[in-house]
């Protein structure tokens, strides 16, 4: 009787070594797809970083060249006092950016109300639409910008 209890505890035992390399290979299987898809979410993750900051660079390149076109060198450029529509050009060049350009185009002028001892004698401003674009240095992301302006005027010829 001994040897036939031998037996099936043998034969008992085979089976589940059998069992554990089975069992082994299927959670292998398993912790490897988990492996593969949690490097490709952060390729995923890194490009859209990536493409991100490139688009901050160009975006923050228009923002300086609009800066630029109200700044007191840009301004040097530019006739503020004018009245005629044509668009004025405004440029600039920064490291990380390509493409910059700008465009001032006059919008319209506007009388203050004055103090109420002299109605309608008040500061006279025009308006201009600055109009920015530019993209990063390898121009793989755009940004186009508008930015307003209210400058003094000598008068406003309405």
């Amino acid at each position: 009787m001994s040897l036939s209890i031998r037996k099936i505890d043998h034969q008992h035992r085979a089976r589940q070594r059998g069992f554990v390399l089975v069992l082994a290979l299927v959670l292998l299987a398993v912790l490897t797809l988990i492996g593969v898809s949690s490097m490709q979410r952060a390729n995923m993750e890194l490009k859209a970083t990536a493409n991100s900051q490139q688009h901050q660079i160009a975006f923050n390149a228009v923002q300086s060249l609009l800066e630029f076109a109200i700044s007191d060198t840009g301004a040097s450029s530019v006739d503020y006092q004018t009245t005629d529509p044509t668009p004025q050009v405004v440029t600039t060049s920064l490291a990380n950016a390509s493409n910059l350009s700008g465009s001032v185009v006059y919008s319209g002028c506007s009388v203050g109300v004055g103090s109420s001892l002299e109605e309608g004698k008040g500061f006279s401003y025009n308006f201009f639409n600055i109009d920015g674009t530019g993209s990063n240095k390898t121009g793989t992301s755009t940004s186009l910008q508008t930015q307003g302006i209210r400058f003094p005027a000598a008068a406003c010829s309405n």
